[in-house]
């Protein structure tokens, strides 16, 4: 009998074990497939904010390139339109060196500089070896002043009233350099259209 009760504790033991068994493997196999599923969550909202941050980061480096292009295509028109200036100071410096050209220059100069200056007794300065002309210009427009040679003064004069307190200069570089902020958005018109 007690081997019968023996073999009966021993199955009965058995059974236990086994449902303890199967209920800890089913329990398991929760747990692993809850886990599971919350790996996949967790993977799929990675990628969502991976995808997100991707897209940021094409969208920031699209707009720094297009930054980066604005500013270049700006460098390169800027480069445009100095170098139309530039090249209109040589062609005036041209225009300076030859005597035809340079008395009808100088004319225009000395008149627009004594328009509305009295210039009885005034001083005439120009650049070295334009005493010549500037004189002569200014006896054809019946101008009573001093000339004086200055290495102050280039490619232009700049009157001075007789009693010192008025000075207009008129100089190419002077009047180039004043009409270059009106002038700036023509050349861009005309290089580029409107």
């Amino acid at each position: 009998m007690t081997s019968e009760l023996l073999q009966l504790l021993e199955q009965e033991a058995r059974v236990e074990r086994d449902k303890t068994l199967a209920e800890a493997r089913a329990r398991a196999e929760q747990i692993l497939a809850a886990a599971q599923k919350e790996v996949e969550v967790l993977q799929a909202e990675h990628r969502r904010r991976m995808e997100g941050v991707r897209a940021q980061a094409r969208t920031q480096a699209a707009s720094a390139a297009s930054l980066r292009a604005a500013a270049l295509l700006l460098q390169a028109k800027d480069e445009a339109i100095q170098s139309v200036f530039a090249r209109a100071t040589e062609e005036l410096g041209r225009v300076a060196k030859d005597p035809a050209r340079r008395l009808g220059l100088f004319r225009l100069l000395i008149g627009e500089a004594a328009q509305g200056l009295p210039t009885k007794r005034g001083i005439l300065e120009v650049g070295p070896g334009d005493a010549g002309t500037a004189t002569d210009v200014s006896k054809d427009l019946g101008l009573a002043v001093e000339v004086k040679e200055t290495p102050q003064v280039s490619g232009g004069v700049r009157l001075t009233s007789e009693d010192r307190r008025i000075i207009i200069e008129n100089t190419v570089a002077s009047r180039l350099s004043r009409a270059r902020t009106a002038l700036v958005s023509r050349v861009a018109e005309i290089l580029w259209g409107s």
